[in-house]
């Protein structure tokens, strides 16, 4: 089992700091026209979608986990959403070139090679689309070990600061970009009530995913001053 799994096994639907409301904050920031194409990488158990379709726009989802998109396909049916689900990586999007109008993508490029993930992003968003990245940042003087266990325990493959993401999207090729809700501490949120959440009830059973939690209790314990977050804004 890995970290990814037990969000599936917890039917996790936010696990990004400062949890759904701070997602339903960032879209009523940055609204678009009714109808507006928006793309969701990573989209998990599919709350986000849900509440992006909800806001009347056309809402396609992607993910690499089955599990995930297996529940995510439950929660659409239970909430009556029009997502369109489909299993993807975020460093190869199965779309054409230039047809959504927002990428959204929430603590999801840390575990791609960004460079790559970001010029997919930007490569299927239509001229003038935005991208908006909630993503962990870690500081300056963080050590080799507080990275190592970061990549060892959740499977991040790429972890910056603030101006590292700032430059991998300049690379990427968007032409104007921006960090806002910059946070040097990392926020942990107890997540609000979910109506929608499946929850694998033989996983308090397991010995596995007792380890795992118990390991992401502890590294957030300790590194917490390390660990930031911002939302990073571009367009393409």
């Amino acid at each position: 089992m890995n970290y990814h799994d037990l969000l599936a096994r917890l039917g996790e639907g936010s696990a990004h700091p400062g949890g759904f409301m701070a997602t339903m904050q960032l879209v009523e920031r940055y609204p678009l026209p009714q109808g507006s194409r928006v793309l969701e990488i990573g989209c998990g158990t599919g709350r986000t979608s849900c509440h992006l379709a909800r806001c009347g726009y056309q809402v396609t989802a992607v993910d690499s986990n089955e599990s995930m998109l297996k529940r995510a396909e439950r929660r659409i049916a239970r909430e009556e959403a029009k997502v369109k689900l489909v299993r993807g990586d975020a460093e190869q999007l199965p779309f054409p070139d230039g047809i959504f109008d927002l990428v959204f993508v929430e603590s999801v490029s840390i575990f791609t090679d960004a460079r790559s993930a970001l010029a997919e992003y930007r490569r299927v968003l239509k001229p003038g689309g935005t991208l908006l990245d909630r993503e962990l940042t870690v500081s300056k003087e963080s050590t080799a070990l507080m990275k190592g266990a970061m990549r060892q325990l959740y499977g991040m493959r790429t972890m910056a600061d603030e101006q590292g993401w700032l430059e991998m999207m300049r690379l990427a090729g968007f032409t104007h970009y921006s960090s806002e809700d910059v946070r040097p501490e990392i926020m942990v949120t107890l997540d609000d009530v979910d109506p929608n959440r499946e929850v694998d009830p033989t996983l308090f059973f397991d010995e596995a995913a007792f380890y795992l939690g118990q390991m992401n209790a502890r590294i957030l314990e300790r590194y917490r001053t390390k660990l930031g977050s911002a939302v990073f804004v571009a367009r393409a």
